[in-house]
Parts: structure tokens; sequence; C-alpha cells
């Protein structure tokens, strides 16, 4: 992902329009070929090697400077770097520097050759000349010496479209608020689409709008600006969230930007920019946490079967709810749960307010502990009736020990 010094971007009358490069360009297609056969030849260098060769691609190519550090971004991005404590190295640094410590102390003008002398000494059995000079070794776990691990290659044209995205989502990292319509067609890749978005955590507002031609899924969602809390990993999986949307037919986003001290723009895009996908969809995929709710679930019970949620759930008011699980018991009896992370404070309370009225909706809402202990939030739990019949709180994931009363109700077994 690119950073904000790394954008490129126009303003023109409240609008701000990402810059991204012609994907079929021979000679940006030949730098990032150049660029990728350096990182493909890195294992076992160390960072800063692998970064002077690729600044020398940067610097001895022609082209906008900027574009080519993006490209070394992304492919830095890709790269695994060993990043362990060597601890082994720590006690050969403290030990030395102790050691000299008390060396320099015990004389106020040591001469050079004898101090090296002494130092030598002190650490003969724990360095070896073939090792480099003790001033190599001694910071060989500082970042621009850690070693490369391993490299998950990309064709040029990928990286291309790859660069092209992620000017995007760094623009998406400033937003306050993003709007996303979709055509009402229940794909798959539309369902997959609404998975991404709970998998990132992104509570959105859905409802159905009418259009000219079609009926049309209108997705609010909040931008990490318009949050108070942890905005960085909000923003993050927001920006991850666009690389789905990418595999829709036909979507129209518009969101509103803000960088820092700056006015506020408009960012407008759909399926006609260019870009292509830059991932394959993971249809099955089952990210780890339902996987250990999965788990638990069937340690206390075999009465229930869950699945993540994959079907939309109408409610008042022509909008609907995108549940993160579905259950259905033996008997037939479905029921859903939705969660609201620390967050969702907006989100939480507009739902509370939408079922208030309405207790045969088969919703059962989570409450992070960490959003309960916002005032506004506890005071709105306290007096919800549908809550105290239907909710319950967690920390990090859902307990059966919450969970399995409020499913035993349903089906009139006592907890």
């Amino acid at each position: 992902m690119l950073t904000k010094d790394l954008l490129i971007y126009k303003i023109k009358n409240g609008q701000i329009f990402p810059q991204f490069v012609n994907p079929t360009d021979s000679k940006l297609l030949q730098i990032a070929a150049q660029l990728i056969s350096v990182f493909e030849s890195s294992s076992d260098k160390s960072r800063s090697t692998l970064l002077e060769e690729s600044k020398h691609i940067i610097d001895s190519t022609s082209g906008t400077q900027i574009v080519k550090r993006g490209f070394e971004k992304l492919l830095l991005d890709r790269t695994e770097f060993d990043t362990a404590p060597n601890e082994k190295l720590i006690a050969f640094r403290q030990k030395l520097f102790t050691e000299t410590s008390q060396l320099l102390s015990q004389e106020q003008f040591p001469e050079f050759e004898n101090y090296h002398k002494k130092v030598l000494e002190i650490v003969e059995n724990d360095w070896h000349p073939e090792e480099g000079q003790i001033g190599d070794r001694l910071y060989a776990d500082l970042p621009s010496c850690q070693p490369i691990l391993s490299f998950k290659t990309l064709s040029p044209e990928h990286l291309l479209h790859r660069y092209n995205t992620a000017q995007v989502q760094g623009v998406l990292l400033h937003s306050n608020t993003l709007t996303l319509k979709l055509t009402d067609s229940m794909t798959a890749e539309l369902r997959q689409l609404f998975k991404y978005l709970r998998f990132n955590q992104l509570l959105s507002t859905i409802q159905k709008v009418k259009s000219e031609n079609d009926d049309l899924f209108q997705i609010s969602v909040d931008g990490p600006l318009n949050l108070f809390y942890k905005t960085k990993r909000y923003g993050m999986n927001l920006a991850n969230f666009f690389i789905a949307v990418l595999h829709q037919p036909k979507w129209e986003l518009t969101a509103d930007i803000q960088f820092r001290n700056k006015s506020s723009w408009r960012l407008c895009l759909d399926e006609s920019c260019g870009i292509k996908p830059i991932s394959q969809q993971f249809l099955a995929y089952i990210p780890d946490d339902i996987q250990l709710f999965q788990e638990m679930l069937l340690n206390k019970t075999d009465a229930w079967q869950i699945n993540p949620g994959s079907q939309f759930l109408p409610l008042p008011g022509d909008y609907y709810c995108f549940p993160d699980y579905q259950l259905i018991h033996t008997s037939g009896i479905e029921v859903a749960i939705e969660l609201f992370h620390p967050w969702h404070q907006g989100h939480l309370l507009a739902r509370l307010n939408t079922l208030a009225e309405h207790t045969d909706t088969p919703l059962i809402l989570g409450v992070s502990k960490e959003l309960e202990k916002k005032p506004i939030i506890a005071d709105a739990l306290d007096e919800s009736a549908y809550f105290s019949q239907f909710g319950f709180t967690f920390r990090d994931v859902p307990t059966m020990g919450a969970l399995l009363p409020i499913l035993n109700s349903l089906v009139d077994i006592p907890s």
C-alpha cells in the first residue's frame, strides 16, 4: 500500500483524481521487470543491499521517480525479512559495551592499539574474523541489516495494476465516508464482497435504492477519519476491502477525502477506471476466528450448525443486514449473529433503534466489551429490551457461555 508521499493525484472542481499508470506502457513494464528481477535474486541479502540495487534501477532509468519508488514500496510489501530478535547477538553487544565501558573508565586516554587489542581479547570467544568487522557484527540485527527470507513474485503487468489499486487505497486511508452502489444481482461475487466487508470488520448501512434501470444495493461505510478508535487499523481494513470491489462487474464508488489540514474532496470511481482485479476470489475461504467459533460450538452442542454469513437479512425500512454468522438448529430454526466492534458505535445505536419494535427479527447482537465501556453504549444496552433478550458481549470472539442461553431460548431448551 502506498503512503501519502507516494500518492499522485490531481484536484479539479472539488474532486480528487488518482493518477493511474498505463498497464501496457512498454517503458514502465521494462522498469517493473528490472525491479522484480532485483527482488527475485535478493534471497539471503540484507535489506540495505536490496535497497541499494533497487535504487540503482530507479536512478538509472527514465521516468517519474515517484512512480518507480511506488513500485519499490509495493515490492517491499511482498518481501519477508528476518525480524526475529537475535538473543546471542544482543548478549554479545551487551557484554562488549559493559566491559569496554569499564576499560575506558580505568584509562583516561587509552592508546588506540592497546585499546583495540584489549577489545579483541574481550570478544575472542564470541567473534571470529571471518564473520566480518566487529562494527558490522554489532549491529547485524538493525533493520537495514535484516536478511531477506523470501519474496512473493508477480508479473510486471500485475505490478502496474497493483500500483493503480494502491493509488486508490492510499487515498481511501484519508476518507470520511465511502458509498458503494452495486447492482442487485445475488451472485457469488456479490455475496463474497459482503463477506470481505464483514471479515474486515467494516460494519455498513445496506439499503436498496431505485435507479433508472436497476435496483441497486447502496452500501455506506464510515471512513477512518470519521472514527476515534484505532483508525489506522480500520483504514487498512477499508483499503483492503477495495480489492474485493474490483471483482464486481458493475460498481460505483464515491468517498469524501480529506488530507490533514486540507480541504475535503470527492473521489468518484466506477468499473470503467480500468483497474483489473489484483487478487483471486476466495469463495471458500473461512477466516481463523470463524473456524475457532465453529470448533467452540461443536464442543458444546451438536444441535446447532454455524456458518459464515452468506445471505442478506431484511430489516425494517428497506434496510438490510449481512450478518457475521448464520446458525441452523436441527429443528430447522435459523438465526443470524451480527457483531459490533469498538468502532461500530453509530451502527450499533442505529441497529438497536431499528430492532426496538421488532422482536421477531431473527438477529442476535454481539457487542465488544471495549464498545460497551462507552457511557452512551452502556446506557443504550441497559435500556434496550431487545438486547436483554437477544444480545451478549464478548472480548475477542463470542463465547458459548454467553451465546448458548440465547440459542436455547429460541428453541425452548432450558439453559
